[in-house]
């Protein structure tokens, strides 16, 4: 007799990830997850990764789902029938929409099959009718447990935080399947789409796994110069300007131009310039650069200029006229051939034989200290509009999707302030239950006005003493937010400012994070606008920023 088949259903990967989420061992993380993905079928295990790390399409995919929080919520509520004041309450309360919902959910369901899963995935980004979409979400909710409802939710927000990253999903999927971590980190970074990669994994089939022109692989990461143990070695150094703006993988296949940007995926269409640039170029190439906003005469502009051009799909004569942008490339990946393993003297050799825009390159002088060297190179690439330094090793490879030391970035904060914390909010994840995200202002006057959000720069132990002294000055709460006494003074550093429409003092400051608490400091001591105002003068005269207000993708980004 023939036996019928298993049907795994979403609550069997929520309670996986339930487990995983309350441990904070790294390998008991890999156990939980490796014990449940060896034993899915082909198409339960490429939807139960594709929850897994929030990626509901394949990263080769440039359609949306078109899910926001206003349609997910009319669908939850036409699901389970939830007063929508409670539900609301309830979110906010757990710092989650999907925390929030899953004790209020309505029992006794009978849950929705993984497979289920990838075709509403599927169907949500081939329709384009609102009305269809909520059709489809409320059908699918209908049938979900209220552990399914809670990570349903968190993968179409993007908010899954239980502490699962992609390498870490790598690992579980070689340990499931008894194979070599360092191998399928290495097929990782040439399959970006996890269920490829979870597919080549169980069937043993690893060395299909290949770069191939026209599909994104995955990018080489710089650490920061502070943060690398080993001294840099002059003699097989060379250092690069830090350029300001996209990371671009340009792939040119016989005349047809694909770009890819770090984390956003297809942006072919943003960038139709970059596109006759590169289309010239003979047979199969792919290069990895930077997209800049550039002047008239050529010259980079600040990223806050390039703002205006991202998320354009089609840009009109006008924003093109406006913000007009340029390709530099850094590295080759591929011609005619991989050269993910030639030393990056090849891969600079073959670069300067196609032709295209380059990021010069200066080598280090063994003879002179490393550190004199730097400061000079600095405050050179500063001078030319650029926000910091790249170290490259000479000797290394192309390492697709690794952070190590080969590659090496030199910033430094433009400076800091001291600034008074005005309302704070519960963080996710792990820091779901203390305040860890903190809103605060500077001086105009005799009042304070906001400038800025950060989250990170504290231990978990300041945090904890930190969310007690912010519930003991609590005046109110702003939805989300604990409005609090100003009584509390932080150090922020922050890489520059901007213009900003969001923030009352008219200001946001670029990737700010918190230094140290100054206790030492009365909230009368802390900065004031005019200080602000001076900084940002400062960086348009330098040409690091522009007066003009922008798009604001940067306000309270802390993250």
């Amino acid at each position: 007799m023939r036996r019928a088949a298993t049907i795994w259903r979403v609550k069997d990967l929520a309670q996986t990830l339930d487990a995983v989420k309350a441990t904070r061992s790294r390998t008991e993380k890999l156990a939980l997850l490796a014990g449940l993905l060896k034993t899915l079928d082909d198409r339960a295990l490429v939807a139960a990764c594709r929850v897994i790390i929030g990626a509901p399409l394949a990263v080769q995919d440039s359609r949306a789902l078109g899910v926001g929080w206003a349609l997910l919520l009319e669908a939850t509520l036409a699901a389970s029938h939830l007063d929508e004041g409670a539900l609301l309450h309830a979110a906010r309360t757990a710092g989650d929409f999907g925390d929030g919902l899953e004790p209020l959910w309505p029992a006794g369901r009978d849950g929705i099959p993984l497979v289920e899963v990838l075709e509403l995935f599927e169907g949500l980004a081939a329709s384009d009718s609102r009305d269809d979409k909520r059709e489809r979400l409320t059908a699918a909710l209908r049938r979900c447990s209220a552990g399914e409802a809670k990570y349903l939710v968190k993968a179409l927000l993007g908010e899954l935080r239980i502490g699962v990253q992609r390498g870490t999903l790598d690992d579980a999927l070689a340990l499931a399947f008894d194979l070599p971590a360092a191998s399928v980190r290495a097929a990782s970074a040439l399959t970006p789409d996890v269920g490829t990669l979870a597919l080549l994994v169980k069937h043993h089939r690893l060395t299909e796994a290949s770069i191939e022109p026209g599909r994104v692989v995955a990018f080489m990461l710089a650490t920061p110069a502070e943060t690398v143990k080993e001294p840099v070695d002059p003699s097989r150094t060379i250092v690069e300007d830090k350029l300001d703006g996209v990371r671009v993988q340009a792939h040119v296949v016989d005349g047809r131009v694909t770009l890819f940007a770090r984390g956003t995926g297809d942006v072919t269409a943003t960038f139709p310039e970059v596109v006759s640039a590169l289309a010239a170029l003979p047979g199969q190439v792919v290069l990895d650069g930077e997209v800049l906003a550039v002047t008239a005469d050529g010259g980079p502009r600040p990223f806050q200029a390039l703002q205006a051009r991202l998320g354009r799909t089609a840009p009109d004569a006008a924003a093109l006229a406006q913000t007009p942008v340029a390709f530099v490339a850094y590295d080759v990946l591929f011609d005619g051939a991989s050269l993910l393993q030639a030393p990056w003297t090849e891969r600079r050799r073959r670069l300067e034989q196609l032709g295209v825009r380059l990021n010069p390159v200066t080598p280090l002088e063994p003879t002179q200290p490393v550190d004199t060297q730097l400061e000079g190179l600095f405050a050179q690439a500063r001078a030319r509009g650029h926000e910091g330094l790249m170290l490259k090793r000479i000797d290394a490879p192309y390492e697709a999707g690794s952070r190590g030391s080969a590659w090496r970035k030199v910033k430094r904060a433009l400076a800091t302030l001291d600034v008074v914390i005005t309302r704070a909010e519960r963080g996710h994840g792990k820091r779901a239950g203390v305040l860890s995200d903190y809103t605060f202002a500077v001086w105009s006057g005799e009042a304070l006005v906001e400038i800025g959000k950060a989250y990170s720069g504290l231990t978990d132990a300041e945090i904890a003493s930190l969310t007690t002294r912010l519930q003991a000055i609590a005046v109110g709460t702003d939805g989300r937010y604990l409005r609090v006494r100003p009584e509390i003074v932080l150090e922020v550093a922050f890489d520059g400012l901007q213009p900003s429409k969001r923030h009352d003092s008219g200001f946001a400051l670029r990737f700010p994070r918190i230094v140290r608490l100054r206790d030492d400091k009365a909230p009368k001591d802390a900065d004031r606008l005019d200080t602000v105002r001076a900084l940002f003068d400062a960086q348009v005269q330098s040409g690091h920023r522009e007066a003009s207000p922008q798009l604001g993708l940067f306000d309270d980004q802390a993250r």
